[in-house]
C-alpha cells in the first residue's frame, strides 16, 4: 500500500494558488466578482427581511383581532356563567 502524504491539499491546488499570485488580474477578477456576489447576496437578505416584516405585521394585525374578537364573547359567557 502506498502512503499518503501528511499535506491535505494535492499539489495541483497549491501550484494554482501560485498561479494566481502570479497573475494579479486572475486576482483582481476573482476579487471583484467575489463582491458581486456578496452584493447580491446582501439585496437577497434585504428583500427576505424587508418581506419577513410584511409578514410579521400582518401576524401582529391577525393577533390582535383575534385578541379583541375573543374578548368580547369572552366577557359575555364570563357574565353568563356567573348568573
Amino acid at each position: 500500500m502506498a502512503q499518503q502524504k501528511p499535506d491535505n491539499q494535492p499539489p495541483s491546488s497549491q501550484s494554482e494558488e501560485v498561479r494566481e499570485n502570479d497573475n494579479p488580474q486572475l486576482l483582481n477578477s476573482e476579487m471583484a466578482k467575489a463582491f458581486q456576489e456578496l452584493a447580491h447576496g446582501e439585496r437577497t437578505a434585504s428583500a427576505l427581511e424587508a418581506k419577513l416584516d410584511g409578514i410579521e405585521s400582518r401576524i401582529e394585525e391577525l393577533l390582535a383581532s383575534i385578541e379583541t374578537g375573543s374578548r368580547q364573547p369572552g366577557q359575555a359567557s364570563d357574565s353568563a356563567a356567573q348568573k
